[in-house]
């Protein structure tokens, strides 16, 4: 019975070890999903390789800020679902911390909005009119584009 229990468990850590490990090597990256994407836009738009580099350029510059500004829109929705339950659990209202966060947030939608509106407006630049056309269909599913800033 002990040799029985022996190799279960030995099964046991052998298959927990191999699902942990298959699934933290599997991970990609913020930096490999970009490159696939980038890749996928590369073929999908048959973009050559001067097109490539600078959308690869507009992304390098742009991520950094949108990565900041979503853990922005992260905290602040947590902090507001945190005034919101002290607001049904105790019955208290903290205005002012309440309108902070609000704000905090409003004003990081606001940016992340601009910032990504003109990623994308950057990147239709790079594209001759026939891929810019396609592009734009793509991104434009399900989303209000306004009119691309007059050069």
């Amino acid at each position: 019975m002990k040799r029985f229990l022996l190799i279960v468990l030995l099964g046991f850590v052998a298959g927990a070890t191999t699902h942990i490990g298959f699934f933290a090597f599997r991970r990609p990256s913020v930096e490999s999903r970009l490159a696939r994407d980038l890749a996928w836009m590369q073929t999908e738009f048959r973009l050559d390789d001067a097109q490539y580099r600078r959308i690869r350029a507009l992304h390098d510059r742009t991520g950094p800020e949108l990565d900041r500004l979503f853990v922005v829109l992260r905290s602040t929705h947590e902090q507001l679902l945190r005034l919101e339950e002290i607001r049904r659990s105790a019955d208290k209202v903290d205005f002012i911390a309440f309108h902070e966060a609000k704000a905090e947030n409003a004003k990081a939608r606001r940016q992340c909005r601009t910032l990504t509106l003109d990623l994308v407006y950057s990147v239709a630049e790079t594209m001759n009119p026939e891929q810019r056309v396609r592009y734009f269909n793509l991104v434009g599913s399900g989303v209000e584009l306004p009119a691309p800033p007059s050069s």
